[in-house]
């Protein structure tokens, strides 16, 4: 089995990736530079697996991934979940004070759930986006007056120093990634489904659909609304709910929804991360 992640080494997604392959004996790992060139070559069977972030609870959800499923990946589904915490760090080439740092260069998630203190301790940086945290410290290796924001691993990785640790902005804060294959899981009796779906836009159509759910007794633990990239002033809505899509009760819901909808998409079933 062949298993793509956001790489380079000392990516979250790296460490995400090393939980959900620990009980698996054999596969081959690649590092790809992008969440849309992951995606892409899970689409085209250049490998059977992948591993990208979906929500961090600073932050919200990672448009890009949603988007994508929404919109690109007809053939994909979520077979899993792997939710880590996160501790960003800020890391240089060497022992520098603060005050004497340029540039801070990290993923956008990264600076954002890192904004108050780059404003309270570094707010003379200038911030530069990278595809991944662990790019970011590999740009910040040959910058003097730059820093990356990353996790520890990477620091050790590429022969960096870290300047302090803890610097997010809310201590307790984790990121969700989402394991992606051809199909999803069998049922566990502890799982969840995603969907997402678009209704149309007369009043009381979203009401009428979201009470198929509480009808059935249905616990949704997320609701968002996404742009449909179709037409402005029109979205979809992405929903994950507790239950299995082949359960009995999830099954009557999705045959109701089907006469709610306009657009739905069944994105998969999966145990819940322990």
């Amino acid at each position: 089995m062949r298993i793509c992640y956001l790489g380079p080494q000392g990516t979250f997604s790296e460490k995400a990736l090393l939980i959900y392959t620990k009980d698996i004996k054999k596969c081959d790992i690649e590092e790809v530079s992008s969440i849309p060139d992951i995606i892409s070559r899970l689409s085209s069977n250049a490998c059977d697996e992948a591993i990208v972030p979906i929500e961090n609870s600073i932050e919200g959800s990672v448009n890009v991934t949603l988007d994508m499923l929404i919109n690109d990946a007809e053939d994909l589904m979520i077979k899993g979940e792997i939710i880590i915490p996160i501790s960003h760090c800020l890391i240089a080439c060497d022992f520098i004070d603060l005050s004497n740092i340029r540039y801070i260069i990290s993923h956008p998630q990264a600076l954002a759930q890192c904004r108050q203190f780059i404003k309270e301790n570094i707010p003379q940086a200038r911030l530069i986006t990278a595809e991944s945290t662990a790019k970011a410290v590999l740009e910040a290796k040959y910058k003097g007056t730059a820093a990356a924001i990353g996790n520890e691993r990477s620091a050790e990785i590429y022969g960096m120093k870290i300047l302090t640790r803890d610097i997010q902005d809310v201590k307790e804060n984790y990121t969700r990634f989402i394991v992606l294959s051809h199909k999803d899981s069998e049922i566990t009796g502890n799982d969840k489904t995603s969907l997402v779906f678009s209704v149309s836009n007369t009043p009381g159509s979203l009401y009428k659909v979201l009470g198929v759910f509480a009808d059935e007794n249905i616990n949704m633990t997320k609701i968002e609304s996404r742009p449909s990239r179709r037409k402005f002033g029109e979205y979809v809505f992405w929903v994950d709910i507790e239950g299995h899509r082949c359960d009995n009760h999830i099954v009557t819901v999705l045959n109701k929804l089907n006469g709610k909808t306009d657009f739905l998409k069944i994105l998969g079933s999966y145990p819940k991360f322990k």
